[in-house]
């Protein structure tokens, strides 16, 4: 009741120095009951209590049951005023509530009767004492920075992955990557294909939290018990089952469990020809969206899975790409575009795959392999074309965001990702992207939080997220230590990581570390050696000291 006092207090005086619409004004009700928690949320004839009471206060009041009124009326320096017994909603007995005073008469009448020569004296050492605290504050502040923005990324979430995250206010799901049972182990593709078009099925469901399929993937071939899966990523239910291909059949198996008391909720068994499998995907997305009782949207309805087509080996072709493209090096990329471009040929009509090879030339340029601007426009144009065949694919607009956050078109780019967005609010790539267009006009708050919504959708992001996001996000923020680490872990996944070697070459050639500077530049000259240092700044942090820096490790 003293902190209730206190918070309308503090917003009191702030009120009194703002125009009408800027003001804020809160109801405080406080009751003494039962409490039950469910995961991050709490429920009870307490909370119902409570809530009725802030209802019943004034803006800028606080109310009290009797039950806490018998607690604390003899022992705090405030006035309580009866209102009597009121009957309130969904509570079957009337609650006998008081209204607190936030200051006693007397003091009231105390303070309106102080001499008037002496308020300006109190409001002269307020202003002094706010003033004085004021500048030690701004001191302190320049003395530590750029730590205070460092604070800020760390108390916003955005420095590093989420540990053991809360679960959301929505059914959580994550689907564990399907085991190939299939004789062949180069049927690996498949089994991957099956997990991805599933996320991407449940992800453009509103009404259900999606994690990432990158998060998923970092269990695969692991047996780990559902229970720590759902802690580590902060989600209530996991889908996992496995595919067997062989020659034109297929058999999936599927299970839905409660990470929280491991039941087993839902399975199923799919005994198909080849051609039903888009038909098995959409029929496992809708028991599992039933099963959890999701509302699903008009607009939601006929987007169920992602990529359709009618030719086998189109699909098969697309998977293929999939396979490849996921691993983000220079000739993994060359690889899925083969596939890509396949697929394309087989089937004109399938959107899907042009979304796709148009983003390998997108990647080819962000990740510094070759910096010629027609890439971007190659990809552009396949991107659009996507989006003639289906203008619902959500892939299509973050490879146009990914484009024009390369370009510099920042405001282009926020409105590629929202709309990605929109489409697929689970996926977490457009959060990300959206974030980085943020912080190019000028928005870092905004961009901390589209940033924060990537990592709980991806909390356990892959190295090359690491390497371009947090990476980038630490180090600007002057967490040089914990940059550096997550730099050093992209170097060791991934020889082509080019982005990674760049921030860890500037770093160490700024600190001394000469040796090792030189030897990260003829890393990266072996993965693009027409890259210079003017050229290496612009495509990342873009500090106006590492050219210098990038041209005394070596880089031309």
């Amino acid at each position: 009741v003293r902190g209730a006092v206190g918070i309308q207090g503090v917003l009191r005086v702030r009120n009194a120095s703002l125009s009408t619409e800027r003001r804020m004004d809160f109801r405080i009700g406080i009751h003494m009951g039962d409490v039950a928690a469910k995961g991050n949320r709490i429920y009870g004839d307490g909370v119902n209590i409570a809530a009725r009471l802030e209802s019943l206060a004034e803006a800028g009041g606080v109310c009290i049951s009797a039950t806490v009124h018998e607690q604390v009326r003899n022992k705090l320096d405030v006035e309580f005023t009866d209102l009597g017994d009121q009957t309130v909603k969904n509570i079957p007995n009337p609650v006998r509530v008081y209204r607190v005073q936030p200051q006693s008469q007397p003091e009231a009448s105390a303070r309106a009767s102080t001499p008037p020569d002496k308020r300006p004296r109190r409001l002269h050492r307020l202003l002094v004492a706010t003033a004085t605290g004021l500048l030690l504050l701004g001191l302190g502040l320049w003395a530590s920075w750029p730590r205070p923005l460092g604070l800020l990324i760390d108390l916003a979430g955005v420095g590093a992955p989420p540990v053991d995250p809360p679960l959301p206010d929505k059914p959580s799901i994550v689907v564990l990557p399907f085991v190939n049972m299939s004789a062949d182990p180069d049927q690996e593709y498949f089994s991957d294909g099956m997990t991805e078009e599933l996320t991407n099925a449940l992800a453009q469901h509103s009404g259900l939290f999606v994690i990432s399929r990158s998060s998923a993937f970092s269990y695969k071939g692991k047996a780990i018990p559902v229970e720590d899966v759902g802690r580590e990523l902060g989600v209530r239910y996991v889908l996992e089952g496995s595919v067997r291909k062989a020659g034109e059949r297929i058999r999936v198996t599927a299970q839905l469990i409660d990470a929280s008391t491991g039941f087993h909720l839902w399975s199923e068994q799919y005994d198909r020809g080849l051609a039903a499998v888009f038909d098995v995907q959409s029929e496992i997305a809708n028991e599992i969206v039933t099963a959890l009782q999701i509302e699903v949207r008009n607009t939601e309805l006929g987007r169920a899975v992602y990529a359709r087509t009618e030719d086998r080996r189109a699909y098969d072709a697309l998977l293929k790409g999939w396979s490849h493209f996921e691993r983000f090096t220079r000739d993994d990329n060359a690889e899925a575009r083969r596939h890509f471009q396949r697929a394309r040929e087989l089937d004109p009509s399938f959107g899907t795959p042009r979304a796709w090879l148009g983003n390998t030339y997108v990647v080819e340029y962000v990740m510094g392999w070759n910096r010629d601007p027609g890439l971007l426009e190659r990809g552009e144009t396949l991107a659009r074309e996507a989006l003639e065949h289906d203008p619902t694919s959500f892939f299509a607009n973050i490879v146009l965001a990914n484009i024009h956050n390369a370009r510099g078109e920042f405001e282009e780019a926020l409105a590629s990702a929202d709309k990605a967005i929109e489409l697929n609010p689970n996926f977490d790539v457009p959060h990300g992207v959206r974030g980085l267009a943020l912080l190019g006009l000028g928005r870092p708050l905004l961009a901390m939080q589209s940033m924060r919504r990537a990592l709980r959708l991806n909390p356990k992001p892959s190295h090359t997220i690491t390497a371009g996001l947090l990476g980038a996000v630490n180090y600007a923020a002057g967490n040089t230590d914990r940059a550096v680490e997550y730099w050093q872990q992209s170097r060791s996944a991934n020889s082509d990581m080019i982005v990674a070697r760049i921030g860890l070459a500037a770093h160490y050639e700024s600190v001394g570390r000469h040796p090792e500077a030189r030897t990260l530049v003829q890393e990266i000259l072996r993965v693009n050696p027409n890259l210079t240092a003017e050229i290496a700044n612009s495509m990342f942090l873009r500090r106006d000291e590492w050219p210098t820096l990038l041209r005394q490790a070596g880089l031309p």
